[in-house]
């Protein structure tokens, strides 16, 4: 009788803890679609986004194929989220690692050089200060 208990008291925490993570999700998703432009176009481009992601094998490989990274260094979290610019608002995903903070766009966006016109994906990266007195 105690180990059946034992496995309900494990499965009712997994429960609990996959019901918590559901509910972060929708409220992210939520707010991210009240950031957008569209409600409609940004729920588009976030299932497009969801769907590039898992045909590339996930967040991690995502971050390391995109960004140069170190065998030492993690991905700590992911947000689908807007960077400001004076272009606009430009979707993207944001990395915190543990070596740096890096943000690159979903889409390539086109630029001019001359007469031609270029694009590419529009990538920040600020490394982390791994002195500072938050990590002793």
């Amino acid at each position: 009788m105690d180990s059946v208990k034992d496995v309900l008291g494990r499965w009712g925490k997994m429960a609990a803890e996959a019901t918590k993570k559901a509910e972060d999700l929708a409220g992210n998703m939520w707010q991210h679609l009240k950031t957008g432009p569209s409600v409609a176009d940004t729920a588009v481009s976030r299932i497009a986004q969801g769907t590039k992601i898992l045909a590339e094998g996930g967040y991690e490989k995502v971050f390391k194929q995109t960004f140069e990274c170190s065998d030492d260094e993690q991905l700590l979290k992911t947000y689908a989220c807007y960077l400001s610019t004076s272009a606009g608002p430009v979707m993207g995903v944001l990395y915190l690692s543990t070596h740096k903070l890096a943000f690159c766009s979903d889409n390539p966006l086109s630029y001019e050089v001359g007469d031609q016109t270029q694009c590419s994906y529009y990538k920040v990266i600020l490394p982390l200060n791994q002195s500072t007195s938050s990590r002793q």
